[in-house]
């Protein structure tokens, strides 16, 4: 036989249980949807000797993210990153499950000294990036497999070269860019924003000379551009026809170690 204080000692305890249970329910819950709106970047990272082929593992790289709605980070102006982590097993490989959802332009640099998580690659360290953006789902895992970092410097090719205009004077702060197919994002035959980023690998500007040299480190054919309505900050032009512009007619071809020379006409705006 159960006594009345036994009953309702039974029932707030059978309360009490539910409350519980429903309270790890929801945190359970919570967790989980805060879990689901990131994904996991695995890969891993190495350099390779180009003299004896001796492979090394890099255990200490940072990986550094932009959110790809935004201009593209170049290798000259380095831009403070979205999402800076460094989750290494310490054996070379990375896993890193918290990465939020979304296109993201990637870099991964180990220092050549102290560990630290900030600031451009600097001589010496390892870095490794590529231009075209990842795609990071929540839930899923993106895995890059094996990256080979290189040792960061300065570029190995350079294209050089001075825009003048068709008097002959040189043109000064007019900004050069290569590009690896032969579009344009300024207005031409007002097709406005062709250019993804992707295509767009080196941007710098003349000298009081007209002069302008270029840094690009893969080996390839690249298309040279020029335009007033080329900015330093990358943004898409979306003006009115640049009428303005200079494009030769033949793309150049580089491989590493390489100095092309490139001269550019252009008409002056007044």
């Amino acid at each position: 036989m159960t006594r009345p204080y036994e009953g309702a000692l039974l029932m707030k305890t059978k309360q009490w249980a539910t409350l519980v249970s429903s309270c790890v329910m929801v945190l359970m819950l919570t967790v989980g949807l805060a879990e689901a709106a990131n994904g996991t970047l695995k890969y891993t990272l190495k350099y390779k000797d180009p003299t004896t082929g001796v492979e090394t593992n890099l255990t200490r790289g940072y990986v550094y993210l932009h959110d790809a709605t935004k201009p593209p980070p170049m290798e000259k102006y380095f831009t403070k990153a979205d999402y800076v982590n460094m989750a290494s097993f310490g054996n070379g490989t990375y896993s890193d499950p918290n990465v939020p959802a979304g296109t993201w332009y990637i870099r991964i640099t180990q220092r050549k000294g102290a560990v630290k998580a900030y600031g451009p690659p600097e001589a010496g360290d390892y870095t490794w990036m590529q231009t075209a953006p990842i795609t990071i789902t929540a839930g899923s895992t993106l895995d890059l497999g094996t990256l080979y970092a290189y040792p960061f410097a300065a570029a190995p090719i350079t294209i050089t070269g001075t825009v003048k205009s068709q008097t002959g004077a040189p043109v000064a702060g007019r900004y050069v860019r290569a590009q690896t197919e032969p579009c344009r994002d300024d207005g031409y035959n007002y097709d406005i924003n062709q250019c993804g980023p992707v295509k767009l690998l080196a941007l710098q500007p003349t000298d009081a000379n007209g002069t302008y040299t270029l840094q690009i480190k893969d080996p390839g054919t690249y298309y040279l551009y020029t335009s007033p309505c080329i900015t330093a900050d990358y943004l898409p032009y979306t003006g009115n026809r640049c009428e303005y512009t200079a494009a030769p007619a033949n793309p150049v071809t580089v491989k590493i170690r390489d100095v092309k020379t490139v001269d550019m006409v252009v008409s002056v705006h007044p």
